[in-house]
């Protein structure tokens, strides 16, 4: 509950595991809520927030879900240039045409004609202040809101340019790319974290970057320490003057960015995947006043047998112990690919370490 995350935030006792999950699996909501989930979106991911035990949420809706796509199809957006394809409730979307063909089109770019709005990114909400505080009234004490926003710095140029263009533009002309490009992105980056932090009630900020790959670092780390981390304390600098937190927000192996990232100002991590050795982790992340949310490995979920993801819980709250920044979640969230029986199995080890009620099926 909002409670008990607003306790957590501030290091207080809690009675419970803190969780946060980002839920897109229909079988699983419509089990658990009793509910249709596209006739009644929003009051079906409001009853499984509770029967589930989330505290940390981020997709809340306000209206009913769209018809997903049919799984094994591929659809085009009929405006933007973006194809999406079935993920559960809500389809995912990748980018199929990017703003520029060549090194010399980034150029000729006008940057600051983007808007963040004009990009359909892998998150669930906008992040204006008008939509936040929709949410955060919509799902009210059930849980804690949290906006995430999506393109910090780094992931602008991935978003509007697509990855080649991206490396050659920002390899062969660095200084020039980090005028023409990363410069206007930081101004329209701080303004969207500024608005962010007041107008969300939550303690926290979710601020997004895939600084690295599977293997680590995109660029050479000398790259990102003259071109992206100078500029993160000034993206959030507002936000903490208010008194947010800021989360991190990432894939990849993070290892080497780590302790940069601490120097930057993050008060805790969250993992889209789990690349980044879990010890690492409890030894940047395991004192007082910093946060580590995650520590699911989705693939486990999705593959493994039902007993193989009751011990992967199991194993990572030994593992863990008692940090009291931790939170469990699994990452890149529970999607409409992941077999019931594989959740029903990770619900009951919720259970078990004390995250999930245990009446969790049959609470309406």
């Amino acid at each position: 509950m909002k409670e008990d995350v607003l306790s957590w935030a501030n290091y207080e006792p809690v009675q419970k595991v803190i969780s946060k999950e980002t839920l897109n699996h229909p079988q699983l909501i419509q089990m658990i809520s009793r509910t249709d989930v596209y006739q009644k979106t929003p009051f079906a991911y409001r009853r499984a927030y509770q029967s589930l035990g989330i505290d940390i949420i981020n997709r809340v809706p306000l209206d009913n879900a769209p018809k997903p796509t049919s799984k094994n199809e591929i659809r085009l957006h009929p405006r933007k240039p973006y194809q999406q394809a079935y993920l559960g409730v809500y389809d995912t979307f990748s980018r199929n045409k990017y703003e520029c063909d060549s090194v010399e089109d980034v150029w000729n770019l006008d940057i600051n004609s983007v808007q963040y709005n004009d990009l359909i990114v892998p998150v669930p909400h906008s992040c204006h202040s008008d939509d936040i505080l929709r949410r955060q009234a919509a799902i009210g004490d059930i849980g804690l809101y949290y906006p995430m926003y999506y393109t910090t710095l780094f992931m602008w140029p991935v978003e509007v340019l697509g990855w080649e263009i991206f490396m050659l533009a920002a390899t062969l002309e660095p200084e020039r790319f980090h005028r023409h490009f990363l410069l206007p992105c930081v101004e329209k980056s701080k303004e969207i974290v500024t608005d962010m932090a007041q107008a969300s009630d939550a303690p926290f900020i979710f601020l997004h970057d895939d600084l690295a790959s599977q293997e680590g670092p995109m660029f050479a780390p000398s790259w990102y320490d003259d071109y992206i981390f100078p500029h993160y304390p000034e993206i959030w600098g507002e936000a903490k003057m208010l008194g947010k937190k800021i989360i991190f927000v990432a894939d990849g192996n993070m290892s080497v960015f780590l302790p940069k990232l601490i120097d930057a100002g993050i008060d805790g991590i969250m993992f889209e995947n789990p690349a980044t050795p879990i010890d690492l982790v409890i030894e940047l992340f395991g004192e007082e006043g910093r946060f580590f949310i995650g520590g699911i490995d989705t693939l486990k979920l999705t593959f493994s047998t039902p007993k193989d993801v009751e011990q992967m819980v199991y194993d990572l709250v030994d593992h863990i112990g008692e940090l009291p920044g931790f939170a469990i979640s699994s990452c890149g969230g529970l999607h409409g690919n992941i077999p019931i029986e594989n959740l029903e199995a990770y619900f009951d080890a919720r259970v078990e370490i004390g995250v999930t009620p245990k009446d969790w099926r049959h609470m309406w």
